[in-house]
């Protein structure tokens, strides 16, 4: 008998002995395999309340990643830590293909090579964004700009590189929507929020002006006049901050603000994964770590789109 099986709590005992079975009739493993997988549950389910039953059918994505960040901190080897996140993936496989929770919770799972404690900046303080578009003149052109800069940043959580990259072409002015040209020659098309939309239709008709001869919406100010470079909206941010008095940070963590707060809003792991078109639900996932007592209720909300009432 291993150390693991003598940690067995009396109410997990089923569904352990259900998943050791289920291993070898539907993923093709071994016996003593499967007694391995399932020995090495045992710490995730004895973390979870009792009765255990009850708790994988209010499981949440935060909740998965809140036992993913303890387990990382326990300072066991890579090898180590990437088997236990491998078993926990399948057992959550099989929680699902059972009925005992609701949605599939495997993809929140990370790989543990790819794994950092504080890989992600924290998001900017309660009105800290405000304090930024505050500091904008916007009886200036350069003002209008950079409005409508920060809040793609904000609003609709985009790179640096794919701001730098939007065509006029790209703004469905009428449809309410904007086509985001991002990694890997990817085009996705993005409900575009009214504030932000209204910000574009300020800057294009009063700040951007007729200058002809570039696509790009984002122009410099100063001739030569020539497309915002992506480390150009970076010095845009760090300048707002330096006008605002608050220390500064870059574009991308912008990007965790909208991210973050979008779950704590209410969104889905797979919505927000929309939206910030990631390839996998796992770097989504990696959001959970900023706030975990505000994200155990995930509903599907999206934002509202702008529906058209400022388009011309």
């Amino acid at each position: 008998m291993s150390k693991y099986r003598e940690r067995r709590r009396g109410d997990t005992q089923q569904v352990l002995e259900e998943f050791e079975d289920w291993l070898p009739r539907e993923r093709s493993v071994q016996e003593g395999t499967a007694r391995v997988y399932a020995d090495r549950v045992v710490g995730f389910l004895a973390w979870l309340p009792a009765p255990v039953e009850e708790s994988l059918r209010t499981l949440t994505p935060a909740t998965v990643m809140e036992w993913v960040n303890l387990a990382a901190k326990r300072g066991q080897k890579p090898s180590t830590l990437r088997k236990q996140l491998v078993m926990l993936r399948s057992f959550l496989r099989f929680c699902h293909r059972t009925g005992r929770v609701g949605q599939d919770l495997a993809g929140v799972v990370p790989n543990a090579a790819g794994w950092r404690l504080s890989s992600i900046p924290d998001p900017v303080p309660e009105g800290t964004v405000q304090e930024l578009l505050d500091s904008l003149d916007l009886q200036a052109p350069k003002g209008l700009r950079d409005r409508a800069i920060l809040l793609l940043l904000t609003g609709l959580g985009l790179r640096a590189g794919e701001i730098a990259a939007l065509r006029l072409g790209d703004i469905g002015w009428r449809t309410g929507t904007i086509r985001i040209r991002g990694k890997g020659d990817r085009a996705d098309e993005l409900p575009l929020p009214d504030e932000v939309g209204r910000a574009l239709e300020e800057y294009v008709l009063h700040g951007r002006g007729g200058r002809a001869g570039y696509d790009e919406v984002f122009l410099t100010m100063f001739e030569p006049v020539r497309p915002v470079a992506p480390n150009g909206i970076g010095k845009i941010v760090r300048m707002a901050c330096a006008r605002a008095g608050i220390t500064e940070f870059g574009p991308h963590r912008l990007r965790h603000t909208f991210a973050t707060g979008m779950l704590a809003s209410g969104a889905t792991l797979q919505e927000v994964q929309g939206l910030l078109r990631h390839a996998q639900l796992r770097t989504t996932a990696i959001y959970t770590k900023v706030d975990h007592a505000r994200l155990t209720r995930l509903v599907p909300e999206w934002p509202a789109a702008a529906g058209g009432r400022w388009g011309r």
